[in-house]
């Protein structure tokens, strides 16, 4: 068995009526594995073997310089290993750097203090903060292009969805994985889980190890393929339609001996957003209740000083 591919040739070459025919193969895609390959979206390669480059550096660095821009409670900054928890497993066995929307001190939401629009944090490391944004961004652009099709799919024109991600609640969480996991004992990279949000868009490194359960139950190896991406929907999109679109399980389990990198980007819609389907929750409440579940750095930030 293997993913579906998804190609946005048709739209990255300006073709008429090109988000319709993406949107027939995105809809297939969605409807039935939830994930897919991604092909032909326009994001330069020299531009994703930055950011992994970026990545590299930055695990490099000691402990201790890390934790110096240990993660706050917008999201930003770096999460220790252990900071994911899913029920009947260990923690899993990651560490990451967290970057979101680009804003300034001076934003009125962050002044605010709306939850998670915060100002991104950085460590003194040469040139990975470019690297790093200079990838954010094309892939923020990617984003906006699948709208069109996506919106399609949902049965929305694509406006009404556009209008939705004005200032859209995106995060990047570059990830880096130790050689091994612990199977035997529940313990790993990422417990099997389905994502929070609207749609994920995933770059990972040559050594593989994410696996998506398939509509018929099976685990299958998501091909780590120089340049595509792996793109899944989440429980937010998968709610929005009643469960028509489908939240993708998917797990890692890094089995190479070496240590892993992924980056996925999470690319959801803005924080006051509401969709009809999902009347109880602005898209922005719907992944606080996520991130406050599983997150261990929520708990932590939400406990009173000793």
């Amino acid at each position: 068995m293997q993913i579906p591919v998804v190609s946005l040739a048709p739209i990255i070459g300006g073709q008429a009526g090109g988000d319709a025919l993406v949107a027939r193969d995105l809809k297939a895609a969605l409807e039935t594995w939830g994930a897919f390959e991604l092909v032909d979206h326009g994001v330069p390669t020299e531009t994703i073997a930055g950011a992994f480059a970026a990545a590299a550096d930055f695990f490099r660095l000691p402990l201790d310089t890390r934790l110096q821009i240990r993660i706050d409670k917008h999201n930003r900054g770096y999460a220790p290993m252990h900071q994911t928890v899913y029920p009947g497993n260990l923690p899993d066995l990651k560490e990451s750097f967290n970057v979101g929307t680009r804003l300034t001190a001076d934003d009125p939401d962050v002044r605010a203090g709306k939850p998670l629009h915060g100002v991104n944090r950085w460590p003194e490391l040469c040139d990975f903060r470019t690297a790093v944004e200079t990838y954010f961004d094309a892939v923020m652009a990617l984003g906006d292009r699948m709208l069109g099709p996506l919106a399609l799919c949902l049965g929305l024109a694509p406006a009404d969805l556009r209008a939705r991600y004005k200032k859209p609640v995106a995060f990047m969480r570059l990830f880096h994985y130790p050689p091994t996991s612990n199977v035997a004992q529940n313990e790993f990279g990422a417990a099997e889980h389905k994502d929070y949000g609207f749609l994920t868009i995933l770059a990972q490194d040559s050594t593989g190890g994410l696996e998506v359960r398939s509509p018929e139950g099976e685990l299958v190896v998501a091909p780590p393929r120089q340049g595509n991406f792996i793109v899944n929907a989440g429980d937010m999109l998968s709610e929005i339609t009643s469960g028509t679109i489908r939240s993708a399980p998917h797990r890692v389990i890094n089995r190479a001996g070496i240590g892993r990198y992924s980056i996925p980007f999470f690319y959801d819609p803005d924080f006051d957003a509401r969709f009809d389907t999902l009347p109880q929750f602005s898209a922005g409440e719907f992944l606080l209740t996520k991130f406050n579940k599983f997150y261990q750095y929520r708990k932590e930030l939400s406990e009173p000083a000793a």
